[in-house]
């Protein structure tokens, strides 16, 4: 799957800054929002059909629908929508396909809920890590996290699925400290990021 270049935030750190994961249990394998993912990447998959001028005989619809991305139901649907109607709109003028994901993420992530319970675990471990790593008391993360802007919130937690943020909590738990940390906790993001939208290869 290519990835997904880039976010509105510095979330595309070299991967390299990662440091050694640490051991830890087997990856869940199911997860409680996998059907709607699972619903919603259909409707990308037909999206994209459309787009090709084709319908359910488009020659990649199978691995498409057989993908499975880590954006969130709301996330995933929200982009397909966006992303659908600036390719069309743009279709006479080769669009850019990365330019055009951009803008979709900064139009989608205004309009989804930061503090859906769902982020709440993903903020935990980015202060664990803060105060494993740099000392920074909890409060003090959780402040400065709270004075983010809505969209920025979103970007860091509630765009994300289960599974993905399973990865990204896995990896701010157990990745090693960094002479960079902001670079070390943004590393986390990247793997799952770059899976957010599924194209053909």
């Amino acid at each position: 799957m290519p990835a997904l270049r880039s976010l509105a935030l510095p979330i595309a750190v070299a991967a390299s800054m990662l440091g050694v994961l640490s051991a830890c249990p087997a990856r869940p394998t199911n997860f409680p929002d996998r059907g709607p993912v699972a619903a919603a990447q259909a409707e990308w998959c037909a999206a994209l059909a459309r787009l090709h001028r084709a319908g359910d005989s488009w020659e990649h619809m199978s691995a498409c629908k057989a993908a499975y991305p880590t954006s969130s139901p709301t996330y995933l649907r929200a982009m397909t929508s966006c992303f659908s109607r600036r390719m069309e709109a743009a279709a006479e003028s080769s669009p850019d396909r990365d330019q055009i994901i951009l803008e979709c993420n900064d139009e989608v992530a205004v309009n989804l809920n930061p503090d859906e319970p769902t982020a709440k675990p993903v903020i935990e471990s980015r202060c664990a890590r803060m105060l494993r790593c740099e000392n920074v008391p909890v409060a003090v993360c959780k402040d400065a996290f709270s004075k983010l802007e809505s969209a920025q919130r979103v970007m860091f937690t509630t765009i994300y699925n289960a599974g993905g943020r399973y990865e990204i909590i896995d990896c701010l738990d157990n990745a090693s400290c960094t002479d960079n940390e902001e670079a070390g906790r943004q590393a986390c993001y990247k793997p799952t990021s770059d899976e957010l939208l599924w194209f053909p290869e």
